[in-house]
């Protein structure tokens, strides 16, 4: 286990910084927010968490083409999974939504696709064990 977290470490690190300025900003628009809620730059401070976000992808993209073909494999299986059951998850709020229920809000999406990311992921790994 040990051994397997040093071998995945030079594919992760690059996503740390990203992650941990996201977290920041984050906090810190949030606490913002509440502070000035009619203020004109509420929608750009509500959106400083989403440009560490793009370095989040730039460096998925480059830990991506680090990965030999089996874990490429299981990646895009695991998130074809996660797309296809989030997209199935959306629809059935739309519907839902013409009869008349309140949608939840997007955010939950969100952490339904990387729930069902994960646990496609944990599958589809036990099928190539």
């Amino acid at each position: 286990m040990i051994e397997r977290f040093k071998e995945r470490l030079p594919l992760i690190r690059p996503l740390f910084v990203p992650l941990i300025l996201y977290i920041g900003l984050l906090a810190f628009g949030m606490n913002w927010l509440n502070d000035n809620p009619e203020s004109v730059w509420r929608y750009p401070v509500a959106l400083l968490p989403m440009v560490p976000g793009l370095f989040l992808v730039l460096g998925m993209v480059r830990a991506l083409g680090r990965l030999d073909e089996l874990a490429r494999k299981i990646l895009l299986e695991s998130m074809v999974f996660a797309f296809t059951l989030t997209l199935i998850l959306t629809m059935g709020l739309g519907l839902l939504g013409i009869a008349g229920l309140t949608p939840p809000n997007t955010i939950y999406i969100a952490l339904f696709m990387s729930l069902a990311w994960l646990a496609g992921k944990l599958w589809i790994t036990r099928r190539y064990q």
